[in-house]
């Protein structure tokens, strides 16, 4: 070691590129975070409420269809088949749109 004191100029460029380093990596971790899990989450979320408003939404008016019609179990039967249908072509027109 020598006794020569520390030269502030070097010391400050260490700093400054230590600095620069830092904000480096710390913008490729903003750049490299992953929300694909929480989009997928999501989009099942949005599934899930497609399927059953569909099923629940044809079995209420397949019941409603029964009470006004008096075709006892047939209403409910057709209205939950229909409700599928709506419910699977639903999901599958709001998945192609992402």
């Amino acid at each position: 070691m020598t006794d020569e004191p520390p030269d502030k100029s070097s010391d400050q460029d260490e700093l400054n590129d230590l600095d620069r380093r830092l904000k480096a990596i710390e913008a490729r971790k903003r750049k490299t975070h992953d929300v694909s899990g929480e989009v997928g989450a999501n989009q099942g979320y949005q599934a899930l409420g497609e399927l059953l408003g569909g099923i629940l939404g044809g079995l209420g008016l397949g019941w409603l269809s029964d009470q006004y019609l008096h075709t006892r179990p047939f209403g409910v039967i057709i209205g939950a088949i229909l409700g599928m249908i709506v419910a699977v072509y639903a999901i599958v027109r709001s998945g192609q749109k992402k």
